[in-house]
């Protein structure tokens, strides 16, 4: 044992003098193998760093640490992105989620059970004139005569760029037979006398502007939303990243909905506002320029085309009054006399911006023009009307109030986590087209005006065709019928029985774990509990039922991995190269130590000892700068470049920490891989024989 310990302490020194006497290599091999250490300690960092901030971002906002789904569905899961026909995956349905919650909350490691449904519908959506007539409709509910006269200018106005678009429309027309009815008939509705008496503006009127004219400016463009429905009161109480912006929060019981605060921006808000936005975000948010940028240029392009969109929800006063303070922007009012040219002249020079003009006429905008627009179609406490296709391929059209406008914290700018909709569970089912009790009441007195009953088989020709009745009984029924008269249009409670959401239909559930260590052992041992009742499912974690969303953690990591190991193998080349070189040069001096009784076995231990001296030291000078930039990159965080970026960082900043782990198995590793490099030039220099020390060098 002395003698090895002897031997080790005399290899140790002549290797620390070789090292210092060949302080040039020794160094180039030091920083090599600390450039390294540096590289793995920092990308296994921010590997485990990512990984579990896009694990925060998809099982706190929607997935939960498992998913459960039919056994029957004919398409995976897929939580984010959607999938199948249309975006609509077929994963079948839960008939009665009731006994799988029940079996699954035993298991000692699940923390709750939450009950969803993924679904897309559409919302409906006029047009300008559509909302002007709707507030003007409800300005003679409020039998307010002065704002029933402002809202009844408003509609004038609108009239008239209505006649502006039928005009320009002439010279594109090939029907002009149509085009001259709706010429006259937006003459009766401009006349003077037609909107004049405040007190003469009835039904009949308002649906003749409703039906005759209002489409007369085109629909807006359908707008797609994504939504599920859940239990709000067991979904709220265990999705930590819902955060409530604007509104009330959808409570237990009552119908209605939840919009995505990024969807009402990007397709609710009005166009002038939301391309004003995204010019505004690529100039503060990516440091871009207008006259630098593709892309905006092309917003820019596009902005001074949407004057209508201010001009459409302005009446005269307001018109006025913006003309003016156009004019003491400096932009000069040019048209003559007639308003609407004057004014789209204007706002068309004001919508054209440039590097030096966009953030004075992005404020201006904001504090002038948008508190008399109409900035977003839906807002809090209004309701909507959804449609959708049923699994059976009907329609159904169901209205929702907005509760209010949420995000998820961290993920405001995500467009992959930050376009889903809630909504109660009720609703949900039916849009999905399942029949409820309030449905089947309604129904049924749909069913008892209309006089339908259930009719036999063998009773069938005398039910449907009865006897003849007396003319009276005809006529009475007639006369009541008509004193009565027929009402079809739904009206839904807007409020359900909270119980109703404890069981019954859903498509899929979220499984909360209490540790998320255990996943994948949890989801083993609740697919055999599942068994052992009779029930049939699928169970997948929060990664498989998240599609290429989940998957990004897998790529994100082995592009990591990939380009580490490529960094490690140039520089194991590098290393081994270089041990190799000095070897070369180190012949007569390996050739002396021979010759005076040094074994083989002594010449490689002393290569291996001094990579590994040098391997070690080197790996940790890496580590600990590492360890530095860590700690400074945590105080400051790493920034998010895109939308992307966010979602995988979970927030607009990364805030990496110290792994520990990392910090001491890394430079561990390096130094055993810096020693292997060596093997073959230490076996190389071992072959030196004693004879090669009196050879001169060449």
């Amino acid at each position: 044992m002395s003698s090895q310990l002897g031997q080790l302490r005399l290899i140790s020194s002549v290797a620390l003098r070789n090292l210092w006497l060949d302080r040039f290599r020794t160094t180039i091999i030091g920083a090599l193998i600390a450039f390294g250490a540096f590289l793995a300690v920092i990308g296994l960092s921010l590997l485990n760093d990512v990984r579990a901030s896009m694990r925060a971002s998809i099982t706190q906002s929607v997935a939960g640490d498992l998913q459960i789904y039919s056994a029957n569905a004919k398409d995976s899961l897929t939580l984010f992105g959607g999938g199948g026909f249309m975006g609509r995956a077929d994963i079948g349905n839960l008939p009665d989620f009731a006994p799988y919650r029940d079996e699954i909350l035993r298991h000692p490691n699940v923390a709750a059970f939450v009950p969803m449904g993924l679904d897309m519908a559409v919302l409906a959506r006029g047009n300008e004139l559509d909302d002007s007539l709707d507030a003007l409709r409800s300005a003679i509910k409020g039998k307010d005569s002065a704002i029933i006269a402002g809202r009844v200018e408003q509609v004038r106005f609108q009239l008239e760029q209505v006649g502006l678009e039928l005009t320009a429309r002439r010279q594109l027309s090939a029907d002009q037979a149509e085009l001259e009815q709706q010429e006259r008939d937006l003459k009766v509705a401009a006349a003077p006398e037609f909107l004049q008496d405040v007190s003469k503006i009835g039904e009949e009127k308002l649906q003749f502007l409703e039906t005759r004219i209002a489409p007369l400016s085109g629909e807006k463009l359908p707008t797609y939303i994504q939504y599920f429905g859940t239990d709000i009161a067991a979904y709220l109480a265990n999705f930590p990243k819902f955060h409530l912006i604007e509104g009330t929060l959808l409570g237990p019981g009552e119908r209605g909905i939840m919009l995505s605060r990024k969807v009402r921006d990007e397709q609710l808000k009005n166009s002038v506002a939301k391309i004003f936005d995204k010019i505004h975000k690529r100039l503060t948010k990516r440091n871009q320029s207008i006259a630098g940028d593709d892309e905006c240029r092309r917003f820019a392009s596009d902005l001074k085309k949407q004057y209508q969109q201010i001009l459409s929800y302005l009446d005269r006063a307001d018109a006025e009054e913006l003309s003016r303070k156009l004019t003491d922007l400096g932009i000069a009012a040019v048209g003559g006399d007639e308003l609407v040219q004057r004014l789209s002249h204007q706002l068309t020079m004001f919508l054209t911006v440039d590097d030096s003009n966009f953030e004075q006429r992005y404020s201006w905008f904001y504090a002038n023009i948008a508190p008399k627009i109409r900035l977003y179609e839906v807002s809090p406490g209004q309701t909507i009307t959804v449609r959708s296709y049923t699994r059976s391929g009907y329609i159904k059209t169901l209205p929702l109030k907005v509760y209010g406008i949420y995000n998820f914290d961290g993920l405001e700018d995500s467009d992959l986590a930050g376009v889903l909709s809630i909504m109660d569970l009720v609703s949900f089912r039916e849009l999905y087209g399942q029949m409820t009790e309030a449905s089947r009441r309604e129904l049924d007195v749909m069913r008892a005006q209309v006089g339908i009953k259930d009719v036999s088989a063998e009773n069938a020709e005398t039910d449907l065709f009865g006897s003849e009745r007396p003319a009276t009984t005809v006529a009475a029924n007639d006369k009541k019928e008509a004193a009565e008269p027929l009402s079809v249009k739904p009206r839904l409670a807007d409020q359900f029985d909270p119980q109703e959401v404890q069981r019954g239909l859903a498509l899929n559930a979220a499984i909360k774990l209490k540790d998320s260590g255990k996943e994948e052992r949890t989801q083993q041992e609740l697919l055999a509990a599942l068994e052992n009742r009779g029930l049939k499912a699928n169970i997948v974690g929060w990664q498989k039922a998240s599609g290429i969303v989940g998957q990004l953690v897998n790529i994100v990591g082995g592009t990591l991995l990939f380009a580490l190991a490529i960094i490690f193998l140039v520089a194991f080349v590098i290393v081994n190269n270089s041990i190799i070189v000095g070897t070369l040069n180190r012949t007569r001096e390996i050739g002396t130590m021979r010759a005076i009784g040094a074994q083989r076995s002594f010449i490689v231990n002393l290569f291996l000892a001094e990579t590994g001296i040098t391997g070690f030291f080197g790996a940790i000078s890496g580590t600990a700068l590492a360890v530095l930039v860590i700690i400074l990159a945590g105080r400051l965080g790493i920034p998010a470049g895109n939308d992307i970026v966010t979602f995988i960082f979970s927030g607009p900043r990364l805030y990496p920490r110290v792994h520990w782990t990392v910090v001491t198995t890394a430079p561990i590793l390096i130094t055993i891989v810096a020693t292997l490099a060596s093997v073959y030039a230490a076996r190389h220099a071992a072959k030196i024989q004693p004879a090669d020390a009196t050879q001169e060098k060449e």
